[in-house]
């Protein structure tokens, strides 16, 4: 279990409250807290903002927040005033989430309520604005309409965000890089036994950025290129990670970078309004250059939609929990997509392709899901397919220099 390492407080679990109307949270050993009465300070808080910024930063939030948690405090938000700022964090020790909104603050204050009661209970309020004022452990939110009383939990008890120490600053294009996520993060693994091919691998050189993911069936690299640097850098970013930003693109369509700050251990980015810290995955990434084929027995040049539609079709016939698919070149150069089922029947989709000369008919077998996830993440609406042999990997590239896809072949029985 990770902790976060700025110290805003105490660690989960070293301060308390006075027992009143809501039961103290539970310890790791299930026991119930008691305190003396002297030690703890009830904090006080107040403050008014806009229902419809306040929804929209919950549901950012609330995303990266898991309900069922050994410590119930990690199921709440935290929300912090501070001058005209409301600030609202989550975690779930791995990856953490800040956002700022605007706010009319009368009194400063830190509490954490349940993320999923807070952010329904805002997102149904038919009011614009709502006032908010912290009364013994609830958060009691008044409107013009609605009056609600929310039981929370003191903001103490909450994990310190992290501090990203060391930290190298750096700024990508951002719309750029969630398009390369969204290409790469497919390829992430999601067996958690060799935790560097879960994540997404990123190399900062000169004037490009080289990502990279594999779950040792298939291998997906795109380059972007970006403002020159002095250094290299390397980072594993989680899968996870990546997968949020993605999710951001869709509600800042419009934004131009991204801000890295890279420590030895965590990142942190920050978008707008929006702050994500992550753990890197440490190990070290496959040199995975030795393996991606320099020549070709076969080159076919295919429509993508033309292709997806084949290898659907194919894939009715699959064996069942088996999506298996077979990409046959033929001696007269056409090219099939074909499936055959013990049980179920067999098809042969042929379809139009732009056979390189010099071709060797080959026959391979292929999960049909990996190709499918290679059509579409591509981006492109014409593909070329490297066959370097039966039983070595598929190479699909695009008009694009800078992306490439590899998929492992199946080996068959018959």
């Amino acid at each position: 279990m990770v902790y976060y390492g700025e110290n805003r407080g105490k660690k989960p679990g070293k301060t308390g409250g006075k027992t009143g109307a809501v039961p103290l949270p539970a310890n790791r050993l299930g026991k119930k807290r008691r305190y003396p009465q002297h030690i703890h300070k009830l904090s006080t808080m107040k403050f008014s903002c806009s229902k419809e910024q306040l929804d929209k930063q919950l549901q950012q939030v609330a995303r990266i927040i898991t309900v069922r948690n050994s410590l119930p405090v990690l199921s709440n938000v935290l929300l912090e005033t501070d001058d005209k700022i409301l600030r609202i964090s989550g975690t779930d020790l791995e990856i953490a989430m800040t956002t700022y909104l605007p706010a009319k603050v009368e009194q400063e204050g830190t509490f954490t309520v349940p993320a999923k009661v807070f952010q329904e209970f805002i997102h149904q309020n038919p009011d614009d604005t709502i006032n908010f004022s912290l009364e013994s452990f609830e958060l009691v939110c008044r409107s013009q309409k609605v009056t609600g009383r929310i039981a929370g939990i003191d903001a103490d008890e909450f994990p310190p965000l992290p501090k990203v120490e060391k930290a190298t600053k750096v700024r990508l294009p951002f719309l750029e890089l969630v398009d390369a996520l969204k290409q790469v993060v497919i390829a992430c693994a999601i067996d958690q036994a060799r935790p560097v091919l879960t994540g997404v691998y990123m190399q900062l050189t000169g004037g490009a950025v080289t990502l990279a993911a594999t779950d040792s069936f298939r291998l997906v690299e795109r380059k972007i290129p970006i403002i020159p640097i002095q250094e290299s850098l390397t980072v594993l970013l989680p899968g996870r990670t990546a997968q949020e930003l993605i999710r951001l693109a869709g509600s800042y369509p419009d934004a131009a970078d991204i801000e890295m700050e890279i420590g030895d251990q965590q990142v942190l980015l920050r978008l707008g309004t929006v702050e994500i810290y992550s753990r890197l995955i440490t190990g070290s990434f496959p040199k995975y250059q030795s393996i991606i084929p320099t020549g070709a027995v076969a080159v076919a040049e295919v429509t993508t939609s033309e292709l997806v539609q084949a290898l659907r079709l194919s894939s009715v016939f699959s064996q069942a929990g088996v999506s298996n698919v077979m990409l046959e070149v033929d001696g007269d150069g056409a090219f099939s997509v074909a499936s055959y089922g013990s049980q179920k029947g067999s098809t042969r989709h042929t379809i139009y392709a732009l056979v390189q000369d010099g071709f060797q008919p080959l026959k391979t077998a292929f999960n049909a899901k990996f190709l499918l996830d290679a059509c579409t993440a591509c981006g492109a609406d014409h593909l070329q397919l490297r066959f370097s042999g039966p039983t070595t990997a598929l190479l699909i590239a695009t008009e694009a220099p800078d992306y490439l896809q590899l998929v492992m072949p199946i080996r068959l029985d018959s």
